[in-house]
């Protein structure tokens, strides 16, 4: 990394989106986090109501709004999606494997500048064209936490590896606002809040930090009106690290919140929506990135 500019390369930029997008309910091995890691279902523990996706196979609709918005010395760049997805949910051997593919697009908005500008005789791509081809998949735990190792291996992550320009840029956002809610790991009492933590190294385009995270989980209540268990989770997360790159220090904080809708009874999640600014600071430079996704699911 030669300057701070490198931070916001539009491949760095979608690749932070793609982290923070994908996590709006996560519970990671923190120091002081406890309880099993089931791969069974959701249930009332004696600790507990813990969390657990039903195995597959099943379909779920997946109706998303987003909003992104990155600030930096050189400008404003916004991005805006409305949209439906598929994810195509089958067994991955005591895991899940998720396949993804966009079935509806009512809106999709990236800044000019987010987009690789067309070659020489190369006609304009539409990114809401673009956008309609997508497909993907990834693996993940019970907890829907992805499974990096398995995800690699997938053939559809060697095929995204070969997508280029427009196709790589809107890939990027698609990848981050579909998928499961990650859920936590700990056993959750109904109206009381339990704090965990955890130091993870994050790689932001090949620069390594250590960040430090502080999250909260409540589970506000279980509503059965509908006939089904519905569990409203909150979440709430400070994220900070720091690492000196050369003659200068680049810091990295996140603030994050959301909560979740989830099926007890069907082990299925009915609604996430997850809010989170991160600010980077490369010695003098400094750069925010905003961004809100709500999402709904249905059987598909």
């Amino acid at each position: 990394m030669s300057t701070p500019r490198h931070l916001l390369r539009r491949s760095a930029v979608f690749a932070l989106f793609v982290a923070l997008a994908s996590s709006p309910l996560a519970c990671k091995k923190g120091a002081d986090t406890a309880g099993p890691d089931a791969a069974g279902g959701s249930g009332d523990q004696a600790a507990g109501t813990e969390l657990r996706y039903k195995a597959g196979p099943y379909k779920l609709r997946a109706d998303v709004k987003f909003s992104f918005k990155a600030t930096s010395p050189q400008g404003v760049n916004e991005a805006a999606g409305d949209l439906s997805g598929l994810l195509d949910v089958t067994d991955a051997g005591g895991k899940l494997k998720v396949g993804l593919s966009v079935t509806e697009v009512r809106d999709f908005v990236l800044g000019k500048d987010m987009l690789p500008p067309p070659k020489e005789g190369e006609t304009p791509v539409d990114p809401k064209t673009a956008v309609q081809g997508f497909t993907g998949a990834f693996v993940a735990d019970m907890r829907g936490e992805l499974d990096e190792a398995g995800t690699k291996a997938l053939p559809e992550t060697a095929a995204a590896k070969e997508k280029k320009g427009v196709e790589a840029a809107v890939a990027g956002f698609a990848t981050g606002v579909l998928g499961l809610p990650e859920l936590p790991k700990v056993a959750l009492v109904e109206g009381k809040t339990v704090e965990t933590n955890e130091r993870k190294d994050e790689n932001l385009q090949g620069l390594v930090i250590p960040v430090d995270t502080a999250s909260k989980f409540t589970l506000l209540k279980i509503d059965s009106s509908s006939g089904k268990r519905i569990a409203e989770i909150k979440y709430e997360s400070e994220s900070s690290g720091a690492v000196e790159q050369g003659k200068q220090m680049i810091t990295l904080d996140v603030a994050a919140e959301g909560t979740v809708l989830f099926d007890l009874d069907d082990q299925l999640p009915v609604r996430r929506t997850s809010s989170s600014t991160t600010n980077i600071s490369a010695g003098q430079m400094g750069f925010e990135i905003v961004n809100t996704i709500d999402t709904t699911f249905t059987r598909a």
